[in-house]
């Protein structure tokens, strides 16, 4: 696995902490079953002092980025940001992609 695929955010807007709480469910149902497939890895979640939660799936970076692509995760994307504060989502390196990103970092700091 060489990428993660990360969603952040704060609380529910007020008057939506019920769908919040549908949404994880139907999130964790739908990337539980990609995970089961193979896809991806089953997902993680986080939950901060502050009120700030974080959701992880890893995967390979062409997979996660075709299965983001999908409908239904577009779906939940939107959702996401119609229900939580300060949702953001994003790839991130990790594992080999991450090892990869530091020696490109350090070869292009040389022609500098």
């Amino acid at each position: 696995m060489d990428c993660a695929f990360i969603i952040t955010w704060k609380v529910p807007f007020p008057g939506r902490e019920k769908h919040a709480l549908q949404l994880a469910a139907e999130a964790d149902g739908y990337w539980g079953k990609l995970a089961a497939e193979g896809k991806c890895s089953a997902p993680e979640w986080y939950f901060f002092p502050t009120g700030t939660g974080m959701w992880v799936v890893k995967g390979q970076r062409r997979v996660l980025e075709d299965l983001i692509e999908g409908d239904e995760s577009r779906r939940l994307l939107e959702k996401g940001m119609l229900l939580l504060q300060d949702w953001q989502w994003n790839l991130a390196e990790t594992g080999n992609g991450a090892q990869r990103f530091m020696t490109e970092y350090a070869r292009e700091l040389e022609l500098i």
